[in-house]
């Protein structure tokens, strides 16, 4: 009992919700791209998938975990039924036999969620998530990357708004 009342609370200070923030990251993190098979990031969500409609659950409860989570920081109504929708989505894709698996390696509805948290964290200051991400790397030293990646990031990436070196 002890376990929950520490911690599944809502965080009251910074260093819990950077604790709180590193395990929601963590779960993504297994879920969607712990290994890299032949260039393609795996989690345990799409290996689990596999068993049918028993491992479909398991993802979807572990996923709703990691949304139950995310609820702790309080964030709105709305972006939390986006999250919904795209743990929904992933589950119903996974069970189609055969497609719904092959389809579950490529869509990562943790990290879409993890990062529609980040981008609601950094608008609302409450966890400096840049520099929590470069201070604790995951094992592999990538930070996941949902969809939702900000088009300055894009832009940074391919080197577009970087000055030119020809001294225009």
């Amino acid at each position: 009992m002890e376990y929950f009342k520490r911690y599944h609370r809502e965080p009251r200070t910074e260093a819990e919700r950077e604790n709180l923030y590193g395990r929601i990251r963590t779960i993504a993190y297994w879920l969607d791209s712990f290994a890299t098979v032949g260039g393609l990031n795996v989690g345990l969500e799409a290996i689990i998938g596999l068993i049918p409609v028993i491992g479909d659950f398991l993802g979807l409860f572990a996923s709703l975990y990691q949304i139950y989570l995310c609820f702790l920081f309080g964030i709105p109504v709305n972006l939390m039924l986006r999250m919904l929708a795209n743990v929904l989505i992933d589950f119903v894709v996974g069970l189609v036999p055969w497609i719904g698996d092959i389809l579950d390696f490529f869509y990562k509805s943790n990290q879409y969620n993890l990062t529609i948290l980040s981008n609601w964290l950094v608008e609302n200051r409450l966890v400096d998530v840049h520099k929590y991400n470069w201070e604790h790397p995951l094992s592999n030293g990538m930070e996941p990357q949902g969809r939702n990646r900000s088009r300055s990031s894009r832009a940074h990436a391919a080197g577009v708004g970087m000055g030119s070196s020809r001294g225009f």
